[in-house]
């Protein structure tokens, strides 16, 4: 703020700079057509002025302009920290292209409006208003204001106009969300699109989101089209307007050639700021609604740190979990996704959570992450109600392995350290258990190998594996699994299997699958059916029941994945 109040205050000086030149070009004109007075002090005064300003032009500059480039970091991180504190049900209601959309356009918007459209309301009010009482008071009050007379005619218009261009960027911005959000996905699943020979498809709908948003942004500009017009048609009337009276004037002897000199570059001062209204206009009303846009979203509340609440990392979590009649549905869903499940996990157990699709087994490990809010009393871990644990020490002390094993644009030993610092045989032996470091090894840079985005250089099951190491090198206290075998074929499965086995002591392992062979060892095992617990035992005893189990292994067996 200092700094840039210091270029406002430079920027101000240099236009009272300027309302020097016109008088000084009036003095000039008149010293050498009528011999009286002296033109090379005028010429002196101007070359001095023009430098002046010239020096003043840089550093209010450097002042303005450097200040909005620190103001477009400071607010993208804003965005991008805030973003990363909402939580999950504002993902499911928006995706990821209205973030990109506001870290790039509106933010750009939001800078240039506080820089150039600053600098342009500065230099109107300033040079307008200053030169107006000039011209009225030294020069001709009738002709300044017969001179002036078609300019309130841009006014009207730019208050006529601006709530609807206000309005119509507002709708740009979303159509260019959906445009950003829509390349992204399908960017992002390419080779789905390839496989299924759907590019035609695809690009009819990507024809059509680009179609809204190049009608959107039509629309926009049919609007600040009218400006053009107005802007530039008004500023010729006046000019004509002065002549026709300054000639008049002059021939009655009533002002000089060097005062008509004067006043058309005082009108001059008030007219380029009104030429540029339009261009003005447009950047308030972008900036403006792109500055409503970014307000709104900073305005969805975080999660927050509360004091008071049970730091997990600090309590060394040790996994034991009662859940108790819980009952979840996701904010868009029109069903609940978990019914009155109850069940308890007593800790260092091995769990197994079996079930069709859609049954709510990746719902309850998200919900015991926080990932969603659950009603008070119904899920405790350690004898804590859930909603009393801080949620970032909370993730911090749980290791989870999603479905989709998510990788960065890194290398694999940063992918599996995650922004943490471990040593490299903690991180061998995470990979060594997460029977990964010899895919690994092969790589020409092994660890330091970069993977493209979201791991695209490893195959599925490297991915997966790799998700698994990074989950085991925070050494949790509570460790869940989310279907990390399907991309595995059975001999790594069964040594992933068996080296969890060997390491699953004092841990809490929730284990989420569609293969029977990967929860059999399990201490017991949860069998779910439309967000309910259908079943629950061990191995042997869900065999005996006959029950859903039964079918899912015998259907296994039949197709050759049990051994």
């Amino acid at each position: 703020w200092p700094v840039y109040a210091l270029g406002i205050v430079l920027l101000i000086v240099t236009d009272l700079l300027a309302l020097l030149i016109p008088r000084a070009v009036g003095q000039a004109v008149d010293a050498i057509g009528t011999g009286v007075g002296d033109a090379v002090d005028a010429m002196w005064l101007l070359a001095g002025v023009s430098i002046a300003m010239a020096m003043l032009r840089f550093a209010y500059r450097e002042c303005i302009m450097g200040t909005t480039r620190r103001l477009e970091y400071f607010l993208r991180n804003r965005i991008f920290l805030h973003a990363l504190q909402l939580p999950m049900q504002v993902y499911d209601e928006s995706g990821p292209g209205k973030i990109m959309a506001l870290s790039v356009n509106d933010v750009t918007s939001v800078r240039m409006m506080i820089g150039l459209g600053i600098m342009l309301m500065v230099d109107a009010g300033i040079m307008g208003i200053i030169s107006f009482i000039v011209m009225f008071r030294s020069i001709d009050p009738m002709m300044t204001l017969w001179s002036v007379s078609p300019l309130p005619l841009v006014f009207v218009a730019a208050a006529f106009l601006g709530r609807t261009v206000h309005e119509r960027f507002r709708l740009v911005q979303e159509k260019f969300s959906n445009l950003t959000e829509f390349s992204q996905e399908l960017f992002g699943g390419v080779k789905v699109v390839k496989a299924f020979g759907a590019e035609n498809t695809l690009a009819g709908k990507f024809e059509e989101v680009n179609r809204e948003n190049m009608a959107a942004n039509l629309s926009l500009a049919k609007i600040q089209a009218i400006y053009s017009p107005v802007t530039h048609v008004a500023p010729l009337f006046c000019y004509a307007v002065a002549l026709w009276t300054g000639g008049r004037l002059i021939v009655e002897g009533r002002i000089s050639i060097g005062d008509l000199a004067a006043f058309t570059g005082y009108l001059g001062l008030i007219i380029w700021p009104v030429m540029g209204l339009g261009y003005l206009m447009n950047t308030v009303q972008r900036g403006s609604a792109s500055l409503l846009r970014i307000r709104d979203f900073l305005a969805i509340p975080p999660y927050e740190h509360m004091e008071g609440q049970i730091n997990a990392a600090q309590a060394k979590l040790q996994g034991d979990i009662d859940i108790r009649d819980l009952t979840f549905q996701y904010p868009l869903a029109t069903a609940p996704s978990l019914k009155s499940v109850t069940v308890r996990i007593p800790s260092g157990a091995t769990v197994g959570i079996v079930g069709r699709t859609g049954s709510g087994k990746t719902t309850l490990l998200r919900l015991l992450l926080r990932l969603y809010p659950v009603t008070d009393g119904q899920i405790f871990l350690d004898g804590q109600d859930i909603n009393g644990f801080d949620f970032v020490p909370l993730r911090s002390a749980i290791g989870y392995v999603p479905q989709d094993a998510s990788l960065f644009s890194a290398t694999i030993a940063e992918n599996i350290t995650f922004g943490q610092s471990y040593e490299r045989s903690q991180v061998l032996e995470a990979a060594r258990t997460a029977v990964v470091k010899e895919d690994i090894d092969s790589k020409a840079e092994g660890f330091a190998e970069v993977l493209g985005e979201k791991g695209a250089r490893l195959s599925g099951g490297q991915r997966q594996r790799v998700a698994v190491a990074r989950a085991l090198i925070r050494r949790p206290g509570l460790l869940l699994l989310d279907d990390v075998f399907s991309a595995l074929d059975y001999r790594t499965q069964t040594e992933l299997i068996d080296n969890l086995v060997n390491i699953e002591a004092g841990r809490t392992t929730l284990i989420v699958s569609q293969r029977v062979a990967a929860v059999k060892h399990a201490r017991f095992i949860i069998v779910m059916e439309g967000g309910r617990i259908a079943e629950q035992g061990r191995h042997e005893e869900l065999i005996t029941a006959g029950g859903l189990y039964y079918k899912l292994y015998e259907q296994q067996l039949a197709a050759g994945d049990l051994s």
